[in-house]
């Protein structure tokens, strides 16, 4: 199955344009099986400071998509966007969480790099960091990450995937990839080829650490090119 590892609903990601079930039907339209909701997950999105309160409204937009989903045929994996105060605003991509552990960690945004990689490794789960080459060159420390995104966004005018290829080899991390869709652009025809048994998003976080290989599907900014990328990851490395 071809899923998006990067995409918003309006519900909580306030950039983003569009509901979830809008969101839901615009992936179906591009072709893709499914996808990851990782919302946004910053600070400044709990104005009160009521930070369990937005935690529970994350969830919450997650199920909801999740049921209207499976209603159309759509699968759709729990996951989220951290905004890192302690490191610029960098953004950090989870996988493998789940709901209960967001709940319960409803500050991750004011952890370091470390910290949050310590913690996500507690529940076997993975850390990618998202478009580090979005505006500037902004890679965090490749020790506390499990891979980096080459990024489809058409806003950014470039996947960096050759970069993104170079650094996840040289440090023996994964590659990922994901439209981060917001309904201001067209919607990007890319994603990751998983395995049709995974069933929740824990298990896309445990697959995505133990494969060898993954296989992307990029659609490189404001063109009509799509194309299958194969990456091999290296046998030596951190992992």
């Amino acid at each position: 199955m071809l899923i998006d590892l990067h995409a918003h609903s309006g519900g909580i990601s306030r950039c983003c344009l569009i509901p979830y079930d809008a969101v839901i039907r615009t992936a179906l339209d591009a072709g893709l099986d499914g996808i990851v909701l990782t919302n946004h997950y910053l600070k400044s999105y709990a104005a009160d400071g009521d930070f369990s309160a937005f935690a529970r409204r994350y969830t919450e937009e997650f199920r909801k998509a999740k049921a209207y989903g499976d209603t159309v045929g759509c699968k759709v994996f729990f996951g989220a966007e951290v905004t890192m105060e302690k490191h610029d605003g960098a953004h950090i991509l989870l996988y493998g969480i789940g709901e209960q552990w967001l709940e319960e960690n409803a500050t991750v945004f004011d952890l370091t790099q470390e910290e949050l990689y310590r913690k996500v490794k507690e529940v076997g789960g993975a850390m990618v960091q998202a478009h580090p080459y979005r505006v500037k060159k902004h890679l965090l420390d490749p020790r506390f990450l499990d891979g980096v995104e080459a990024n489809c966004h058409p806003l950014y005018h470039n996947t960096y995937l050759t970069d993104m290829q170079a650094i996840a080899a040289e440090n023996g991390l994964i590659l990922t990839c994901g439209g981060d869709f917001h309904a201001d652009t067209y919607r990007p025809k890319c994603g990751v080829y998983l395995p049709d048994s995974l069933q929740d998003g824990r298990e896309i976080g445990r697959y995505l650490l133990s494969a060898g290989s993954l296989k992307l599907r990029i659609h490189e900014p404001d063109t009509e090119e799509v194309y299958d990328y194969l990456y091999l990851r290296p046998d030596e490395g951190k992992k």
